[in-house]
């Protein structure tokens, strides 16, 4: 995932895969992560996505809660078009909703957006500026 859309160095990236791991295995410890892996048939990872409990900042009316945040969706090459992305939001959102979250946000990469559109989600008010 992170190849295709940021282009690392293989340094880079081996720094990424170590920083990422201990990041995710520190929120799993603390149950504030869940993954989700679709596997074929030959033990092959096809596709996969996680949900961060996020804390959101308190706002008007609301205290700071725990708001699920998708993130991390991919799907192999070869497995693409066949729904397993759709798959992976589906049962995101039904464990969220049974879990009484109100919400569910995600950042959509242009490669992901129709997938998610396909699913209801709409663009919110996220924007980003990237300083050189």
């Amino acid at each position: 995932m992170f190849k295709e859309m940021s282009r690392p160095t293989a340094k880079q990236l081996d720094e990424m895969d170590e920083s990422y791991r201990r990041w995710a295995r520190d929120l799993m410890g603390r149950r504030l992560f869940r993954g989700y892996i679709v596997m074929t048939g030959r033990k092959k990872v096809a596709a996969s996505g996680c949900v961060w409990l996020r804390e959101q900042q308190p706002s008007p009316g609301h205290g700071p809660e725990m708001v699920p945040y998708v993130l991390s969706v991919y799907t192999e090459r070869e497995f693409r078009r066949k729904g397993l992305a759709s798959m992976i939001l589906k049962e995101s959102m039904a464990w969220a909703r049974k879990k009484g979250y109100p919400m569910i946000l995600l950042h959509a990469s242009t490669a992901g957006r129709q997938v998610y559109e396909k699913l209801g989600w709409t663009s919110g008010r996220e924007m980003e500026f990237w300083f050189e």
